[in-house]
């Protein structure tokens, strides 16, 4: 069972007598996980258990639910303001799924900044790491549940087309915690805002208020910024206009660019959604090329993330990619002065982990 058949079941949208005893036992299954999660956040926050300072200000951006908010991009642009502030920032991701080459979202964030990326599923060691490397501020890719580091800042990305994970934590729905951990937010940022209505844009804002209420509160958009060609070329996303184009990726949230390629102006022909992070094998790309549909493309287009996984892949056509940043669209400035602030914290030396 694949990415997409398990979130249908998780959505409702499967219907049947099999989907309804599944989510049952999923249902079942969440209940413990809820508990246990909400008894480490409690005692992470009574001091219970034990959070490291490291010597340096931390940074996390993170989420509540499984993948698919815009994360790397975010950690791009968080690094791209401390580097302006003159603070010499270094990026810590565990390195989720890793394959013979790296991790994909370590390897797109040495693309996407200037940053020393630290891959490693222990922080503490990833952090020692890159004090000793030089480092003065540390960005936490994905840190929101990673409570051994004590952190200055933390962010968290809630995707306006599924902010809760259905309404479940895993396995019946995507949140990785209660969302009641939203109060140990500083920053909630809200991605895809251009992607609902406004009337659900309100609601979800003034849900936040009550789960956040500490946190400021911040609108972002998944912009393309540039479509970059099989050569490295970069050129206006625009120019995809017209185009028949099959559109394919292994991320979380599928859905969300196959709608950008669309409305780029491009005649989709094809789409075809893999596992999240998943790792291209001859298989799967002769399942590419067996879509439907696929055969009529003028080229393929993917996402940075899934390009970095095809080096040296030849796919029998020109493969492009499409280049998105985050926009942060209202409280923007707010966002700035936070880390800012964080980095006017900067100070030596380090006391280690």
């Amino acid at each position: 069972m694949d990415q997409g058949q398990i979130r249908q079941i998780m959505s409702g949208r499967r219907r049947g007598a099999f989907a309804l005893l599944l989510r049952a036992g999923l249902w079942a299954a969440s209940g413990p996980y809820a508990v246990a999660m909400r008894i480490r956040r409690w005692g992470y926050r009574r001091r219970l258990f034990p959070s490291k300072t490291v010597g340096v200000p931390v940074i996390s951006v993170g989420n509540i639910t499984a993948g698919g908010t815009g994360k790397t991009p975010m950690v791009a642009w968080v690094v791209a303001q401390l580097s302006s502030a003159a603070a010499n920032p270094a990026i810590l991701t565990r390195g989720y799924k890793g394959g013979a080459s790296g991790s994909d979202e370590a390897q797109l964030l040495e693309q996407l900044t200037d940053a020393k990326v630290f891959v490693n599923p222990d922080r503490c060691k990833s952090a020692v790491a890159a004090i000793d490397a030089g480092a003065d501020v540390l960005v936490m890719d994905d840190g929101f549940q990673h409570l051994r580091i004590s952190r200055d800042l933390d962010i968290v990305l809630i995707d306006a087309t599924n902010p809760f994970g259905y309404g479940h934590v895993l396995p019946r729905g995507l949140l990785r915690e209660p969302a009641g951990a939203l109060r140990d937010a500083d920053a909630v940022v809200i991605t895809r805002r251009d992607a609902v209505q406004l009337q659900a844009l309100g609601e979800l804002r003034a849900r936040l208020g009550e789960l956040a209420p500490s946190a400021t509160l911040h609108l972002a958009m998944h912009k393309p910024v540039a479509v970059i060609d099989e050569h490295g070329r970069r050129a206006a996303p625009e120019t995809l206009g017209g185009k028949k184009v099959c559109a394919f990726c292994g991320i979380a949230n599928p859905e969300a660019f196959f709608r950008s390629v669309a409305d780029l102006g491009a005649h989709l022909v094809c789409t075809c959604a893999f596992d999240d992070h998943v790792t291209y094998t001859m298989d799967r790309i002769e399942q590419l090329a067996r879509s439907d549909g696929c055969d009529e493309a003028e080229l393929l287009i993917t996402t940075q993330k899934d390009g970095v996984k095809l080096r040296g892949i030849g796919m029998g056509r020109p493969v492009w990619q499409l280049a998105v940043q985050i926009e942060l669209v209202e409280g923007q400035q707010e966002l700035s002065q936070k880390l800012s602030a964080v980095a006017r914290r900067i100070a030596s030396p380090p006391r280690g982990v």
